[in-house]
C-alpha cells in the first residue's frame, strides 16, 4: 500500500505540472481486473479522474495509469517499470472504455468507507 501511495504521488506531481488544477486522488480504493492482472483504483478530487495502480502479483507491476477526464475527452498517462507487454494490454483496455464505464469506477470508489 505504501508503494502504491508513493507511485500515486509521483504520478500526480508529474501530471500536475501540466495542469493548473491540483488533484488529490485518494477516494476509494476499489479493486478490479484489467488486462492481465489486478489493479487498485482510486478517483480524484475533480470527481472524474482516476488512478489505476498495479497490485501484488500483477505481471505489469510496478505501473500506474492516470486518466484525466474533461467532458468527453480523456488523457491517459502511465508511469512505471512494469512489463511492457502487460502494460500495453492494460492501456488498450483503458483506451477502449466508455465514459459510462469510467463513471462507474468513479461512483464505486465513492462508496468505500474509510476505516479510522
Amino acid at each position: 500500500m505504501k508503494i502504491n501511495l508513493t507511485f500515486i504521488s509521483m504520478l500526480l506531481i508529474s501530471f500536475n505540472s501540466y495542469s493548473a488544477e491540483s488533484l488529490s486522488c485518494s477516494v476509494g480504493p476499489i479493486h478490479t481486473e484489467l488486462a492481465t492482472g489486478k489493479w487498485q483504483v482510486t478517483s480524484c478530487s475533480d470527481g472524474q479522474s482516476l488512478v489505476f495502480a498495479t497490485m501484488k502479483n500483477n505481471p505489469a507491476m510496478p505501473f500506474m495509469f492516470f486518466i484525466k477526464r474533461d467532458g468527453d475527452k480523456n488523457q491517459i498517462s502511465g508511469e512505471g517499470n512494469g512489463n511492457k507487454k502487460h502494460t500495453s494490454k492494460a492501456f488498450e483496455e483503458l483506451k477502449s472504455m466508455s465514459q459510462a464505464q469510467l463513471n462507474e469506477f468513479v461512483e464505486a470508489t465513492k462508496t468505500v468507507v474509510k476505516s479510522s
